[in-house]
């Protein structure tokens, strides 16, 4: 019985998942990690002013080389492309929460005696 709820929750998830939503949020993840914050030399509003155009261009540059990656893994490998690998992520990651949620339920219900 496990097994068709996860077959059920894998086909749920990977139907419903919006991956372009995700891969932004994975993209942006990606950009705050790569690209430095604020640092020092920032006293006057001149300089703040000057840093944050600077940092600004160089997250919007960043963000463009790994859309650009992403398009060029697509074209390489157009078996495997990157939404299909969220679909995928997302309806495993469901079916095993289901799984797992169904044994929980089923241990307590019906408790195992002798243990």
């Amino acid at each position: 019985m496990d097994w068709l709820c996860g077959q059920i929750a894998f086909i749920y998830a990977f139907n419903k998942v919006k991956p372009t939503v995700i891969v932004d949020k994975i993209v942006e993840a990606a950009v705050d990690i790569l690209v430095p914050g604020r640092g020092a030399g920032e006293s006057n509003w001149l300089m703040r002013n000057l840093r944050s155009l600077e940092r600004d261009s160089d997250r919007i540059s960043k963000e463009l080389d790994i859309r650009a990656d992403l398009r060029r893994w697509d074209e390489e490998f157009p078996y495997f492309h990157h939404e299909l690998i969220v679909r995928y992520a997302a309806g495993i990651l469901a079916s095993a929460v289901t799984v797992m949620a169904c044994d929980k339920i089923r241990g307590l219900l019906f408790p195992r005696r002798g243990r």
